[in-house]
């Protein structure tokens, strides 16, 4: 293999990709050339570096900006929005299919159909408005540490 070759598999051959056909002349190659082993060194080097490098976590006062931002709040707001849509839809179908004899009966006047499919809704977004404000107090609950 040329010099040019072998520059391009150092990287390969420090990582232990290479086949060991390729390793053995990679190695020969190193044997014989200084420019390789001095790029191979480098590379040593700049992994070891690379490898005792931490990110830097950011400080809570980051955080705190970031989860007061506008976006985020808004985020949460429509998460918490299209999860209590979602909730009050399945339980006012599982409510319909429990009264669905009663709606579907001919016999039954329409103001009544009305009048029960109504109380539904209400009775699906009030529970589900309860269940939000038991979680909302819950998570804000200033005492839950204290003991009695």
């Amino acid at each position: 293999m040329n010099h040019q070759k072998i520059k391009e598999l150092i990287s390969s051959y420090n990582d232990g990709e290479l086949n060991q056909e390729q390793n053995k002349k990679v190695e020969k190659h190193l044997e014989d050339c200084p420019e390789c082993r001095k790029e191979l060194e480098e590379m040593r080097k700049f992994e070891e570096v690379m490898s005792q490098m931490e990110l830097k976590k950011p400080p809570g006062e980051v955080w705190k900006r970031y989860w007061a931002s506008v976006y985020n709040r808004l985020e949460r707001r429509i998460g918490w929005i299209l999860l209590s849509i979602g909730a009050m839809i399945i339980l006012f179908f599982g409510g319909y299919k429990m009264i669905e004899g009663i709606i579907v009966d001919p016999s039954t006047p329409l103001l009544l159909k009305v009048g029960i499919l109504t109380a539904l809704g209400g009775i699906v977004v009030l529970l589900v408005s309860i269940l939000r404000e038991q979680i909302f107090v819950r998570k804000r609950e200033r005492y839950k540490e204290v003991e009695k």
